[in-house]
């Protein structure tokens, strides 16, 4: 056995102990002298030489075991020598055998690059033994650890490096297409992309520097040319704009109607929107010298519709009295000349007043036209003669009630599709106000047409009973005499509304708030 977890027994109270340490090691040494003998065979402490028989036993203490380097049993046990595995000559051999290849393997290394392979070959020189686990052994083992990993991450460095710099070549490649392509309108910008992907890769070793340099001038001449096109691309396009802004001038300056101009205003500004940007400054510059043009059109038309709803004013206020009149009239029961004379004269004075605006006159016109037919049917209902005519002119104002509503409700598709299709939410409520205006309008006509047709049903009704009546009669009464002479004159038409205009988006365009594209 050669090693021991703790010292062997010698059963000798004069044993001496000794300790050192092994320097070149690190280890401890222990050695321990006992056996010793007198002439009488008495035991005494050990001498300096063997004359009293004593052994030795030498070993290494390495974490709490001991190494056998040599057993000299004493005479009394019978003077047997036993060896360890190994002598401190042999480890400190082996010692200095390591150092001096780990030393030959650091110079090769040097501070730089080194040949990797050169490297491996001195290491693999390292001697595989005596090794005792001494401080000194597990040391150099670490040393021979550290330097073979620093080999490992050079070799995976080199091949980075290699890698590294074949795909700053392919980088530059591209680059050099993406300058010859010149696509400098393109959203994307194909040599900025280029970029971070050179960012991202690592050291290319001694090529690093000309590869940048290649690539950044590359790089440099297509932001040149790129700047060289943006300039002109901007001076084309502040020259279009300056064009917009000055065919803006001369619709607001032609004194052509409000919404001519407007209509031209709207087309100028879809066509600035796809001119594109002249460069930030410029365009704010053009973009205030366009807004000021339109903003001042927009506001004369303001201006303008102010004063025309003082007229509106106006005017319903004078419709409004003729409405009074004529309804006092169809209340009165008077259906004398003189009375059917100013009802017709109510009627052409409403049309020369002119409208009251859209949001009024129809609601004006239904309040005379109740009074006017109030008084023309009342009139008309206690003239026998007149009541065929009667049912002819409501059979046809019916009719054309009929064709109106089927006009308007043409108009509402149109506009519903508009509406589908606008994405401007100030031109989508307009829209839907001229839908609502619209659909009003049938309302009220509809309306009408029921009222009429209620009217010339009650009228059958009262003229098939008053034939099955006039019939029962004839059965039994005398021949009547003749109708007197003098007739009364034909009854007069209902009153109609004026023809309604096509109620169109354009009729019905609102005033627009100038806004940026």
């Amino acid at each position: 056995m050669s090693a021991y977890m703790e010292l062997p027994e010698f059963n000798d109270p004069l044993a001496k102990k000794r300790e050192r340490v092994h320097y070149p090691s690190g280890a401890r040494v222990i050695e321990v002298l006992y056996g010793a003998k007198d002439s009488e065979g008495n035991s005494v402490a050990p001498g300096s030489d063997a004359d009293d028989g004593h052994g030795s036993f030498t070993a290494l203490e390495i974490d709490g075991e001991y190494r056998l380097l040599l057993w000299q049993h004493s005479t009394a046990e019978g003077g047997k020598l036993e060896q360890g595995e190994h002598t401190l000559q042999e480890l400190e051999s082996s010692l200095r055998q390591k150092s001096a290849v780990l030393e030959e393997a650091r110079e090769a290394m040097g501070a730089g690059e080194f040949d990797a392979k050169a490297v491996e070959d001195i290491l693999a020189k390292f001697p595989e033994g005596p090794d005792m686990g001494t401080p000194r052994e597990k040391e150099l083992s670490t040393q021979l650890y550290g330097l073979r990993d620093k080999i490992k991450k050079t070799e995976e460095r080199s091949r980075s490096t290699a890698e590294n710099a074949d795909k700053k070549k392919a980088l530059i490649e591209k680059a050099k297409s993406v300058k010859e392509a010149a696509e400098f309108d393109k959203p994307a910008d194909g040599m900025k992309a280029l970029m971070e992907e050179w960012k991202k890769l690592g050291n290319a070793g001694e090529e690093n520097d000309a590869l940048w340099e290649e690539f950044n001038g590359i790089q440099k001449a297509y932001y040149d040319d790129k700047h060289a096109y943006m300039e002109k691309m901007f001076t084309e396009r502040a020259s279009e704009k300056n064009t917009i802004i000055e065919e803006a001038k001369t619709a607001v300056a032609a004194e052509a109607d409000f919404e001519t101009v407007h209509a031209k205003l709207e087309e100028l500004l879809a066509k600035w929107k796809k001119v594109g940007s002249a460069g930030r400054q410029e365009d704010e510059k053009l973009w205030t010298a366009f807004q000021e043009v339109r903003n001042a059109f927009y506001a004369k038309r303001s201006e303008a519709r102010k004063e025309r709803d003082v007229e509106y004013k106006a005017r319903r206020e004078a419709k409004k009295e003729l409405i009074k009149e004529a309804q006092s009239f169809a209340k009165a029961g008077d259906y004398g000349r003189a009375a059917a004379d100013r009802m017709k004269a109510i009627n052409e004075e409403w049309k020369k007043i002119g409208s009251a605006g859209r949001r009024d006159e129809e609601v004006l016109w239904k309040s005379l036209r109740e009074a006017m037919d109030s008084f023309w049917q009342n009139k008309r209902s206690g003239d026998a003669g007149r009541h065929e005519q009667w049912i002819k002119s409501t059979t046809e104002a019916v009719e054309r009630r009929r064709a109106r509503i089927a006009n308007i409700s043409q108009n509402v598709d149109k506009l519903k599709e508009r509406l589908a299709t606008t994405m401007n939410e100030e031109k989508k409520a307009q829209i839907e106000g001229w839908i609502a205006e619209n659909e009003e309008q049938i309302s009220g006509l509809t309306a009408e047409v029921d009222r009429m047709e209620k009217e010339l049903k009650r009228s059958a009704e009262k003229d098939a009973e008053a034939a099955a009546a006039k019939a029962a009669q004839a059965e039994t009464a005398p021949v009547p005499e003749a109708t007197p002479a003098g007739a009364e004159p034909a009854a007069e038409a209902p009153a109609e509304a004026p023809a309604a205009a096509e109620t169109t988006a354009e009729a019905h365009e609102a005033e627009e708030t100038p806004a940026e594209a």
